[in-house]
Protein backbone atom coordinates (compact mmCIF):
# COMPACT_ATOMS: atom_id res chain seq x y z
CA UNK A 1 0.00 0.00 0.00
CA UNK A 2 1.20 3.53 -0.37
CA UNK A 3 1.73 5.75 2.32
CA UNK A 4 -1.61 7.20 1.46
CA UNK A 5 -3.63 4.08 1.80
CA UNK A 6 -1.47 3.22 4.65
CA UNK A 7 -2.91 6.34 7.06
CA UNK A 8 -6.36 5.22 5.81
CA UNK A 9 -6.11 2.55 6.97
CA UNK A 10 -4.44 3.30 10.41
CA UNK A 11 -7.70 6.22 10.89
CA UNK A 12 -9.89 2.92 10.29
CA UNK A 13 -7.79 0.57 12.59
CA UNK A 14 -8.36 3.93 15.12
CA UNK A 15 -12.16 4.13 14.57
CA UNK A 16 -12.76 0.33 15.14
CA UNK A 17 -10.80 0.20 18.52
CA UNK A 18 -13.53 2.77 19.52
CA UNK A 19 -16.50 0.52 19.50
CA UNK A 20 -16.67 -2.90 21.78
CA UNK A 21 -15.62 -5.81 19.75
CA UNK A 22 -17.45 -7.87 21.29
CA UNK A 23 -20.70 -5.75 20.97
CA UNK A 24 -19.87 -6.29 17.17
CA UNK A 25 -19.17 -9.68 17.16
CA UNK A 26 -22.75 -10.57 19.30
CA UNK A 27 -24.71 -7.79 16.34
CA UNK A 28 -23.82 -9.93 13.58
CA UNK A 29 -23.27 -13.53 15.12
CA UNK A 30 -19.78 -14.10 14.64
CA UNK A 31 -17.20 -16.18 16.61
CA UNK A 32 -15.20 -15.00 19.16
CA UNK A 33 -11.91 -16.77 20.80
CA UNK A 34 -9.54 -14.26 23.38
CA UNK A 35 -8.73 -11.51 22.15
CA UNK A 36 -10.00 -12.37 18.61
CA UNK A 37 -13.11 -11.38 16.68
CA UNK A 38 -13.38 -14.13 13.40
CA UNK A 39 -15.14 -13.10 10.19
CA UNK A 40 -15.19 -14.95 6.82
CA UNK A 41 -15.00 -13.06 3.74
CA UNK A 42 -15.68 -15.14 0.72
CA UNK A 43 -13.73 -18.07 1.60
CA UNK A 44 -11.51 -16.56 3.67
CA UNK A 45 -11.44 -16.61 7.08
CA UNK A 46 -10.11 -13.60 9.41
CA UNK A 47 -10.14 -12.17 12.61
CA UNK A 48 -9.46 -9.34 14.14
CA UNK A 49 -7.79 -8.19 17.59
CA UNK A 50 -9.87 -6.59 19.95
CA UNK A 51 -6.72 -4.89 21.92
CA UNK A 52 -4.85 -4.05 18.95
CA UNK A 53 -7.38 -3.53 15.72
CA UNK A 54 -4.99 -5.48 13.54
CA UNK A 55 -6.49 -7.79 10.81
CA UNK A 56 -4.98 -10.88 10.04
CA UNK A 57 -5.75 -13.49 7.37
CA UNK A 58 -5.42 -17.50 7.82
CA UNK A 59 -3.08 -18.39 5.21
CA UNK A 60 -5.59 -21.43 3.46
CA UNK A 61 -9.06 -20.92 2.13
CA UNK A 62 -11.43 -22.93 2.50
CA UNK A 63 -14.18 -24.17 5.14
CA UNK A 64 -12.27 -25.36 7.88
CA UNK A 65 -11.04 -22.95 11.19
CA UNK A 66 -8.10 -21.55 11.17
CA UNK A 67 -7.16 -22.18 14.88
CA UNK A 68 -3.11 -21.92 15.08
CA UNK A 69 -1.19 -18.61 15.08
CA UNK A 70 0.87 -19.79 12.35
CA UNK A 71 -1.50 -20.07 10.24
CA UNK A 72 -1.98 -16.73 10.03
CA UNK A 73 -0.67 -13.33 8.81
CA UNK A 74 -1.15 -9.70 9.04
CA UNK A 75 -3.56 -8.92 6.00
CA UNK A 76 -2.61 -5.93 3.96
CA UNK A 77 -4.63 -5.89 1.45
CA UNK A 78 -6.18 -2.70 1.28
CA UNK A 79 -9.97 -3.23 -0.17
CA UNK A 80 -10.46 -5.88 2.20
CA UNK A 81 -8.74 -4.37 5.47
CA UNK A 82 -11.37 -1.03 4.64
CA UNK A 83 -14.51 -3.71 3.77
CA UNK A 84 -14.15 -5.65 7.02
CA UNK A 85 -13.45 -2.07 9.34
CA UNK A 86 -16.74 -0.45 7.43
CA UNK A 87 -19.03 -3.17 7.79
CA UNK A 88 -18.36 -3.75 11.61
CA UNK A 89 -18.26 -0.48 12.26
CA UNK A 90 -21.02 1.26 10.09
CA UNK A 91 -24.35 -0.26 11.53
CA UNK A 92 -25.22 0.58 15.17
CA UNK A 93 -28.06 -2.66 15.48
CA UNK A 94 -27.95 -5.59 12.79
CA UNK A 95 -29.23 -4.45 9.56
CA UNK A 96 -32.01 -6.03 7.95
CA UNK A 97 -31.61 -7.39 4.07
CA UNK A 98 -34.45 -6.24 2.02
CA UNK A 99 -34.68 -9.42 -0.41
CA UNK A 100 -34.67 -7.15 -3.13
CA UNK A 101 -31.84 -7.10 -6.08
CA UNK A 102 -30.97 -4.13 -7.87
CA UNK A 103 -28.22 -2.04 -9.83
CA UNK A 104 -25.12 -0.08 -7.95
CA UNK A 105 -26.51 2.91 -9.72
CA UNK A 106 -30.06 2.35 -8.24
CA UNK A 107 -28.37 2.73 -4.21
CA UNK A 108 -25.74 5.71 -5.37
CA UNK A 109 -26.58 8.47 -3.79
CA UNK A 110 -24.51 11.13 -5.65
CA UNK A 111 -24.28 11.97 -9.60
CA UNK A 112 -20.55 11.30 -9.26
CA UNK A 113 -19.73 7.83 -8.30
CA UNK A 114 -18.25 5.77 -10.87
CA UNK A 115 -19.37 4.05 -13.25
CA UNK A 116 -19.47 0.29 -12.55
CA UNK A 117 -19.50 -1.18 -16.04
CA UNK A 118 -16.53 0.64 -16.36
CA UNK A 119 -14.76 -1.15 -13.54
CA UNK A 120 -15.93 -4.50 -14.42
CA UNK A 121 -14.94 -4.68 -18.14
CA UNK A 122 -11.39 -5.31 -17.56
CA UNK A 123 -12.79 -8.60 -15.43
CA UNK A 124 -15.26 -9.13 -18.13
CA UNK A 125 -12.88 -9.27 -20.88
CA UNK A 126 -10.50 -11.63 -19.09
CA UNK A 127 -13.21 -13.98 -18.31
CA UNK A 128 -14.64 -14.23 -22.11
CA UNK A 129 -14.67 -17.34 -23.56
CA UNK A 130 -14.28 -19.19 -20.14
CA UNK A 131 -17.78 -19.71 -18.57
CA UNK A 132 -16.92 -23.52 -17.82
CA UNK A 133 -14.24 -22.32 -16.28
CA UNK A 134 -15.56 -19.42 -14.63
CA UNK A 135 -18.65 -21.91 -13.36
CA UNK A 136 -15.57 -24.18 -11.54
CA UNK A 137 -14.29 -21.03 -10.04
CA UNK A 138 -17.93 -19.65 -8.67
CA UNK A 139 -18.51 -23.22 -7.35
CA UNK A 140 -15.08 -23.39 -5.92
CA UNK A 141 -15.13 -20.14 -3.52
CA UNK A 142 -18.24 -21.30 -2.45
CA UNK A 143 -21.08 -19.62 -4.47
CA UNK A 144 -24.23 -20.84 -5.10
CA UNK A 145 -25.65 -20.89 -8.42
CA UNK A 146 -29.08 -19.34 -9.17
CA UNK A 147 -31.29 -19.83 -12.28
CA UNK A 148 -30.34 -18.29 -15.49
CA UNK A 149 -31.68 -15.10 -15.32
CA UNK A 150 -31.85 -12.69 -18.38
CA UNK A 151 -29.92 -14.81 -20.45
CA UNK A 152 -26.70 -14.91 -18.27
CA UNK A 153 -24.55 -17.61 -19.33
CA UNK A 154 -23.02 -17.68 -15.87
CA UNK A 155 -25.28 -16.47 -12.74
CA UNK A 156 -24.16 -17.36 -8.64
CA UNK A 157 -24.51 -15.74 -5.47
CA UNK A 158 -22.09 -15.30 -3.21
CA UNK A 159 -21.82 -14.52 0.39
CA UNK A 160 -19.30 -11.79 0.52
CA UNK A 161 -20.21 -12.08 4.33
CA UNK A 162 -22.33 -14.58 6.68
CA UNK A 163 -24.72 -12.21 6.38
CA UNK A 164 -24.23 -10.11 3.19
CA UNK A 165 -24.76 -12.06 -0.15
CA UNK A 166 -24.07 -10.26 -3.67
CA UNK A 167 -25.27 -11.61 -7.15
CA UNK A 168 -23.07 -12.35 -10.57
CA UNK A 169 -24.17 -12.31 -13.49
CA UNK A 170 -21.88 -13.06 -16.53
CA UNK A 171 -22.92 -12.70 -19.88
CA UNK A 172 -19.99 -14.20 -22.22
CA UNK A 173 -19.16 -11.96 -26.02
CA UNK A 174 -19.19 -13.06 -29.46
CA UNK A 175 -18.68 -11.15 -32.65
CA UNK A 176 -21.22 -8.64 -32.19
CA UNK A 177 -20.98 -7.80 -27.98
CA UNK A 178 -18.12 -7.91 -25.67
CA UNK A 179 -18.53 -9.81 -22.47
CA UNK A 180 -20.36 -8.02 -19.75
CA UNK A 181 -20.37 -8.24 -15.51
CA UNK A 182 -23.68 -7.15 -13.78
CA UNK A 183 -23.12 -7.62 -9.74
CA UNK A 184 -26.81 -7.00 -7.83
CA UNK A 185 -26.94 -6.07 -4.57
CA UNK A 186 -29.68 -6.07 -1.85
CA UNK A 187 -32.18 -2.75 -1.62
CA UNK A 188 -30.83 -2.30 1.95
CA UNK A 189 -26.95 -2.90 1.14
CA UNK A 190 -26.03 0.86 2.08
CA UNK A 191 -27.55 -0.44 5.90
CA UNK A 192 -24.02 -2.76 5.73
CA UNK A 193 -21.61 -0.48 4.01
CA UNK A 194 -20.86 3.10 2.57
CA UNK A 195 -21.20 3.19 -0.99
CA UNK A 196 -17.42 3.69 -1.26
CA UNK A 197 -17.12 0.04 -0.01
CA UNK A 198 -19.25 -1.66 -2.22
CA UNK A 199 -16.21 -0.80 -4.95
CA UNK A 200 -13.90 -2.01 -2.77
CA UNK A 201 -16.47 -5.73 -2.07
CA UNK A 202 -16.95 -5.39 -5.89
CA UNK A 203 -13.15 -5.74 -6.35
CA UNK A 204 -12.40 -8.36 -3.64
CA UNK A 205 -14.97 -10.55 -5.61
CA UNK A 206 -13.76 -10.68 -8.97
CA UNK A 207 -10.27 -10.67 -8.03
CA UNK A 208 -11.03 -13.82 -5.93
CA UNK A 209 -12.76 -15.19 -8.70
CA UNK A 210 -9.76 -14.31 -11.64
CA UNK A 211 -7.68 -15.69 -9.08
CA UNK A 212 -9.04 -19.11 -8.66
CA UNK A 213 -10.34 -18.90 -12.72
CA UNK A 214 -6.39 -18.51 -13.21
CA UNK A 215 -5.05 -21.60 -10.66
Amino acid sequence: MTDNYDKQALMARELFLKYDWRAMAEKFGLETEGEYLYLRLLNRRYRISGESGVIEGCTEAGEEPCSTVQRYQECRDYDIIMALYDVLCYSKERPLLAGEWCALYNLQITMSSPNADLFTRKYAESFSGKTGQLQAACKKIGGREIGITAGADVCWEFDVFPFFPVQFRFWDGDEEFPAQIKLLWDKNSLRFLHFETLYYVMGILLEVLGEELNR
